[in-house]
């Protein structure tokens, strides 16, 4: 049997008595669960097991003959103070888990992602303020470790971004795929930061809902298969 902790990426209902959740683990990568629900007294608190970006601690037999594997224990590792029940962390952490789902769907064994993942998603929890960048500076950290971290190098005063490439340029590219060079100096600020002191750049409503916007789209250019995320939507409207 392998037990490991794990990060809850998205769970959909499979029937009345079970659901599919995925889970990126610390040792085994992403994993695809079945696991049974709960009902009466305790099915609020064995739901929380399952929400997005729940911290857990999950035990399965392999199976060889399926991607599907039956969760013989799942229990929560880390329980959240305030993710679940705070309504902007909560709309934040339903939208980096739906990205997230997508975007580590076949990641493998990554001790230094895990590690950064939870660590990042404590501080969100602890946090009381400073955190409205949160998601933002998370995504441009995490891409070191998918392989796309923008190279900031050349970056000068003037040097337009190319979201393809994730390099700096002088001249526009071919394609439409490319910051102004107003937005292309947030890119070496935010990358420099760390969750810690991400309120060094301030950025009022609409500028955070573009960069994310921005963001996004980086992602999307660098893992085709990441399709239009229906919590992006959610997420302004939370923040508007």
């Amino acid at each position: 049997m392998i037990r490991t902790h794990g990060i809850v990426l998205r769970s959909l209902r499979y029937d009345d008595s079970h659901i599919i959740t995925s889970i990126f683990t610390e040792t085994a990568g992403t994993v695809d669960f079945i696991v049974r629900r709960t009902s009466g007294a305790r099915a609020a608190v064995k739901a929380s097991t399952w929400a997005p970006l729940s911290l857990v601690e999950v035990a399965w037999e392999p199976r060889r003959s399926t991607g599907l594997h039956k969760a013989r224990e799942l229990t929560l590792w880390r329980p959240w103070q305030s993710i679940l029940f705070h309504p902007y962390k909560a709309a934040i952490a339903i939208f980096l888990g739906d990205l997230l789902g997508h975007a580590l769907r076949s990641e493998q064994t990554n001790a230094e992602l895990f590690a950064f993942v939870t660590n990042s998603l404590e501080w969100f929890d602890e946090s009381d303020e400073h955190y409205a960048n949160f998601h933002i500076v998370f995504l441009m950290k995490m891409s070191r470790f998918l392989g796309f971290m923008p190279n900031v190098d050349g970056w000068h005063e003037g040097a337009l971004f190319d979201l393809q490439s994730a390099t700096f340029v002088d001249a526009p590219p071919s394609h439409p795929y490319y910051l102004g060079a107003a937005e292309s100096a947030l890119v070496p600020k935010f990358l420099r930061m760390n969750i810690r002191s991400m309120q060094a750049v301030g950025l009022n409503g609409a500028m955070r809902r573009r960069a994310l916007e921005l963001v996004v789209l980086f992602y999307r250019l660098h893992i085709p298969e990441l399709p239009e995320l229906k919590s992006l939507a959610v997420l302004a409207d939370v923040f508007a």
